[in-house]
This record gives C-alpha cells, structure tokens and sequence, in this order.
C-alpha cells in the first residue's frame, strides 16, 4: 500500500472501535456459568472472533443483533465436546485466557493457533496452572496447547513478569479451584479481570500487595463495552503531530491501567484533557491537540499501562525535542512481532535516529522522516503506526502488510484514507 504525506488538521470527534480486553474477556468469562448475558458495542474484529469461535466450540450459543451480541451459556458442566482443535487464529489474548478458563470443565481440551501465535511463550501461564495441579501441556513451550480440566487447588504465584493475560488465566482457573489463591505482579497491569470477576459474583481482593481470589459461584452479566484507548492512540498521535488538530475520542476506556500513553503523550507537550462520564465508571472523553514536544524518559513500571502504544510513542518521540529513552520493554519481544526490533528497523527505514537495547530503545530528536518502504512484520500495532509515520514524512511510504490491521481495527485505513481526502473526521 502507498501511503502519501497528509498535513490535514484532525478536528471533531471519533469514536474509537470498542475495546478489544473488554470484548475477550466479556466473551470468555461467559463460558463460566450458565445464563444469558449481553454484550453491547462488542469489537467485530479478527481477534475477538477468535474468542467467539472457542466459546461457541463448547457450547455457548452467539446471536448478533444491531450492535450487540446476546450470549447463552450452559455453564461448565453443559460443556459441548469440541469436535476439533479449538483454533484462536492470531489472538494470545483468547489462548492465554482460554487456558484458565477450560480448567473449570472436565474434558481434554487442545488449543492452537497461527504460525505468528504458535511462535509466542505459552510456558508462562502453564507453569502456574500446573501449580495449581491442571494438566497442561506445550510444544517446546508454545501452542498448540492442551489443558485437562478437572478439579484443581488454589496456589500463591509471584508473577516474573506483568503480563495482565498471565493474571487472567491464573485468576480465572482460581474461581473454581479448592481453597484461595494469591497472585502478586512486579507491576500492576490492566485490571479489567479483576472487575469483571467480581461483578460476576467472585471474591476478588487485594491486600498485602497480592491479589486474592476465593472460590466463587458465578453469574452472567450484561457489558457495555467502552472505546478502545489502544486503538484511539494512533489518532490522537497524529492530533499530537498534526498541526491546527483539536481531536476529541469520545466514550474511552479511560482506566488509569490503559493510560499510559496518553500520559506520556501530555508529559512529551501535547494538549492532553480527559473528561469522565457519568458518576461511576471509567469510560469518558479525551481530547488531543498538538504542544512543543519534547523526548522523555519511560521506566519500567511505565510500560505495562502502554504495552501497545510503545512502537508509537517511539514513532513520536523522532518529532519531540532531544532524547527519548524507554526501558523495561522486553515483552515486546514476544508480541505478535519482535516489536522493538520492527519499530527500530522500520524508523531507521524511514530516517530516524534511534537505537536498538535489549529492553527498549533511545530515540533522538526532532528528524524529518522521508519516504521508504516498511514492512509490517505481521502486527496490525506496526501497520498502524506505519500509516502515522507516513503522514509525517516527507515523501511516499509504502507498506507491506496493511491487511494486518483487521486483526484489532477492520476500519483503520478507510477512516485513514477518509482523513487524508479531507473529509469531516466525526463518527
């Protein structure tokens, strides 16, 4: 795909595809007990099909009405058994969070999935599953999976790395062990399984720095599912780089575990203001216009509320004023593209001046990127931030793998293309 240098100004409001964490979990979880449930404004997306296919393979019923789909559940014990592998295509999110999930049933139940998803590191999640006595078995500690449901203990888990879909599975295989389980992060990483959970009826609490979770009866609920911050990052990136831009991403998941981007976006001198909606909750408005940027420091504890956004904040920091150092990045390296190789191998492409560390990366700015070819590297994260990087540079970027973005955001490029034809940027 080529992609042409655009200076049009991003005005209006948009609102981002819905949140891809919210939408798994809100799939998943409902496996767990029997009922009904809606999930409203779900993300129709590769991924998240990708949950819908393991959930309907055992048993939970999908019907799709006008923006909203409406779940029944047999609960573990009505459990179907699969008639084949349960395939999650690309998504880590649905076989990670599938693994904790099948240790409520009782059957033998096998996972895989692509050649990108069966490249990533599965012995993270079975290694504390297998502490809490579940069957699991890896190929050399990747997919495809198999996991034995049956009955199984509670367990204490130091987590050694922040992984929020490590936590996840552990958590959900704890709602129907024997007896408690703790789970302690070297940082906190987004928590939407945590309050989704106890929403559903379990016994979630935090103390001593560990997260503990009691034995629970569960029930079905309905979801309302926000804006996707990972998403709307790339826009409000190009309202940052863009500008006479004054970009307002409305109905966002606005929790400070989903932040971290636009945290540092407002510490680098964009315009940054987030407005909360209604009383309760953390869905609201935010709204992005461009400031004298300026390089930052990101730390370690940094990286788990942008975990998505760092191949873009680096993308950013090639236009901010001096250096910019992240650190602490290395899961990136097992994303669905080694993604801090990619960034620096795409940018340098593209005129950048940035270095490569084992655990991240130093950005030196401000450059004016030209025009290059890129490549994608099978992540729809790296298409996108590819297409921001085009709008700034200086001449014609063409990128290899621009299909990959409907793994997360289907629409991406005809909203692109819109905006860089000058149409109203509304939605």
């Amino acid at each position: 795909m080529e992609l042409t240098p655009c200076r049009n100004p991003l005005r209006g409001h948009l609102r981002p595809p819905s949140d891809k964490s919210v939408t798994h979990r809100a799939i998943l979880f409902s496996a767990l007990a029997p009922g009904a449930c809606v999930i409203e404004h779900p993300l129709i997306a590769a991924d998240t099909l990708s949950s819908r296919h393991v959930v309907e393979s055992l048993g939970v019923t999908v019907r799709a009405e006008q923006d909203r789909w409406i779940l029944q559940s047999p609960g573990p014990q009505g459990w179907s058994k699969p008639q084949d592998v349960l395939d999650c295509g690309n998504s880590g999110t649905t076989m990670r969070l599938a693994m904790g999930v099948l240790a409520a049933g009782s059957g033998r139940y096998q996972l895989s999935g692509d050649d990108s998803l069966s490249a990533r590191p599965m012995e993270r999640v079975a290694r504390p599953l297998r502490s809490m006595g579940i069957a699991v078995e890896t190929q050399d500690g990747h997919a495809p999976v198999t996991v034995q449901g049956g009955v199984h203990h509670g367990t204490t888990y130091v987590m050694p790395v922040a992984s929020a879909q490590v936590k996840s599975a552990i958590l959900l295989a704890a709602v129907t062990a024997l007896g408690a389980t703790r789970v302690q992060e070297p940082y906190p990483t987004r928590d939407y399984t945590e309050r989704m959970l106890r929403a559903m009826g379990a016994q979630v609490q935090h103390q001593e720095g560990f997260i503990t979770v009691e034995p629970s009866s569960l029930h079905l609920v309905d979801t309302m599912v926000p804006g996707d911050p990972s998403s709307a990052a790339f826009w409000a990136a190009l309202a940052a780089l863009t500008p006479g831009s004054d970009l307002t991403l409305r109905e966002m998941s606005i929790s400070p575990r989903r932040m971290g981007f636009y945290r540092l976006l407002q510490a680098m001198g964009a315009m940054v203001t987030t407005e909360r909606k209604g009383a309760e909750g953390d869905v609201g408005d935010i709204r992005v216009s461009p400031g004298q940027l300026a390089g930052v420091t990101v730390l370690p504890e940094d990286i788990p509320d942008m975990i998505d956004e760092v191949p873009l904040l680096a993308l950013v920091a090639t236009q901010a004023q001096g250096e910019t150092v992240i650190s602490g990045a290395h899961e990136l390296r097992v994303k669905e593209s080694d993604r801090i190789a990619a960034t620096v191998k795409n940018l340098r492409a593209l005129g950048a001046r940035i270095e490569e560390r084992e655990d991240g990366m130093v950005i030196h700015g401000p450059t004016r990127l030209h025009g290059a070819s890129v490549e994608a590297a099978g992540d729809h994260r790296m298409a996108m931030m590819l297409a921001v990087a085009a709008a700034v540079a200086d001449g014609p970027v063409f990128l290899e793998g621009a299909q990959h973005v409907a793994i997360s955001y289907p629409d991406f490029f005809t909203q692109y293309h819109q905006w860089t034809q000058g149409q109203p940027f509304a939605s």
